[in-house]
């Protein structure tokens, strides 16, 4: 995997913000693996797995999450803790 230490900092510096992080790009130039190596920063420095959504929105089983609404529902449903720093992650390939 490619190292993108100019994009990673930049999520890093913006972990603790309250706002939504956008990444996006061409097919295929490395917007999911930014998001691993950014989950494993995270896992790295004491982030545990159960507080990472990471939902894959080209996959069947999550369409209906493409819905804002239930996307909303199903992060609620699933966070952890009645705080709201819980780093959320998807993907979704813009063609």
């Amino acid at each position: 995997m490619l190292n993108r230490p100019l994009y990673l900092n930049r999520l890093i510096s913006l972990k603790d913000k309250q706002l939504i992080k956008i990444i996006t790009g061409i097919r295929r130039c490395g917007k999911s693996a930014l998001f691993e190596i950014f989950q494993d920063y995270l896992l790295q420095t004491g982030v545990s797995k159960q507080q990472i959504q990471s939902i894959n929105f080209e996959e069947n089983d999550n369409e209906d999450l493409q819905n804002y609404k239930l996307l909303y529902q199903h992060i609620k449903k699933n966070k952890i803790g009645n705080n709201y720093e819980r780093p959320f992650h998807h993907r979704k390939t813009v063609s």
